[in-house]
């Protein structure tokens, strides 16, 4: 082969491989052109997480773009550093640009993630949880979101639960006084009757004799002494 035509064949190599990667370039480009809505989420725990995913500004999110695998993003919430971590693959299924998850923190880490992270409407999501299962709710605190490939994040967020707020309620009981006051009461009035007919049984004893007449026994003495005397004088 001749040099000249060597070089119209590298010329031609050359062309075809920057056409097709300017043909895919935007394409893998959208693919990663997902972001959080916010920089933070928060919730009391127990409550339902909404998460919310929109394609970048900067990113042509139309249906063409979004064709193949560019829906698809990967998702990565908390660490082992909080002993709650999940991977999942979030798909916007109907290529809108816009994917709401919903994540349940009653029940995540205690079961299959798949149950406790979910996405609303038409999108899907499939989540792994790689740590241990937890025993209880997840503790109040700060877990990471981000986005992209694990040596790679496009985006990242932070989920804040709060702990739940208890109020303690202080039963005061007020003892009532009424029915022992009536019953004191009701003693001393028994007390002071009895009193009352000691003192007259007392007296009675004291200056009256069976007969009802004060004296009679010393009257009915002297009558015996006189008529005595007069029968010793008849004598």
């Amino acid at each position: 082969m001749r040099p000249s035509n060597r070089s119209a064949l590298l010329t031609t190599t050359l062309l075809v491989a920057a056409v097709l990667a300017a043909a895919v370039m935007p394409a893998a480009a959208a693919s990663g052109h997902y972001e959080f809505t916010d920089d933070a989420y928060t919730a009391e725990q127990g409550e339902v997480v909404s998460i919310t995913l929109s394609g970048a500004a900067d990113a042509n999110n139309t249906s063409a773009a979004l064709a193949g695998e560019n829906n698809t993003v990967p998702l990565r919430i908390g660490g082992e550093d909080v002993n709650f971590a999940v991977n999942a693959t979030v798909v916007d299924e109907d290529r809108d640009g816009n994917v709401t998850l919903e994540l349940n923190t009653s029940t995540a880490g205690q079961a299959n993630a798949s149950s406790y992270l979910t996405a609303a409407g038409e999108d899907s999501v499939n989540a792994t949880q790689t740590t241990e299962t937890l025993p209880a709710t997840l503790d109040a605190g700060d877990y990471s979101l981000a986005l992209g490939p694990a040596n790679n994040s496009t985006d990242t967020a932070t989920l804040s639960l709060q702990a739940v707020e208890t109020t303690e309620t202080t039963e005061t009981t007020t003892e009532s006084t009424d029915t022992e006051t009536t019953t004191t009461a009701g003693e001393t009035t028994e007390t002071t009757t009895a009193n009352a007919s000691a003192t007259t049984d007392a007296t009675t004893a004291t200056g009256t004799s069976d007969t009802g007449i004060p004296g009679f026994s010393a009257v009915l003495a002297v009558v015996a002494l006189l008529a005595a005397a007069f029968l010793a004088v008849r004598r």
